[in-house]
């Protein structure tokens, strides 16, 4: 059971790290980002996640995108805007984000679908990261967490967890991805959200 546990963790955390590159590259696809796995929760320190869920009838996965909203992230979202930071309106700000987290969750749940029943998603929410402390207490049967820095060595400005809620051992029938390079390559022009 554990070897089964260990193989739909790993498969989960590189579906996360693609979904999260895929979702960055189609906000700024100049910039060389760098993701990286996380091992615990509790080492992402950016202040704000933004949640959606992903549910089937035998699952619920609670994804967080996590990020500060401070200088770094408001210039990254201004550049992707095509704007700058002082022209910028704060709903302007805050609906980019809640579109990415949209576009982050969307990416997953495609890949999910290969070997996942059918899958609803909810709408995002911003919630401070302390709303989320002492989360890994709660009964997740797997969970996924990975960075993104614009190089390496650099703050994170972006990260994203995957936490799974299942009905019985064994719900979440992932697929073990050999190559994480074909899922790239299928799903780079697969219907990505537009962001605004």
């Amino acid at each position: 059971m554990r070897k089964t546990n260990h193989e739909v963790d790993s498969t989960l955390y590189k579906l996360m790290q693609v979904a999260l590159e895929q979702t960055l590259k189609s906000c700024s696809s100049g910039v060389p980002w760098v993701t990286s796995k996380v091992e615990r929760f509790d080492e992402l320190q950016l202040e704000t996640c933004i949640v959606v869920t992903i549910s089937s009838f035998k699952f619920k996965i609670m994804c967080l995108l996590h990020l500060s909203m401070d200088a770094a992230n408001r210039q990254f979202v201004a550049q992707a805007l095509g704007s700058t930071v002082d022209k910028m309106q704060e709903s302007e700000y805050r609906d980019y984000l809640l579109e990415m987290s949209n576009s982050f969750c969307g990416n997953l749940k495609r890949h999910l679908q290969s070997s996942c029943p059918p899958m609803g998603m909810s709408t995002p929410n911003l919630l401070a990261r302390q709303c989320f402390d002492g989360s890994e207490s709660a009964p997740f049967a797997h969970s996924a967490n990975v960075r993104a820095q614009v190089a390496a060595g650099a703050p994170s400005l972006f990260a994203a967890s995957a936490m799974v809620l299942l009905k019985e051992a064994g719900d979440l029938p992932l697929q073990h991805y050999q190559h994480i390079s074909e899922i790239n390559s299928e799903t780079d022009n697969s219907g990505e959200l537009e962001l605004f």
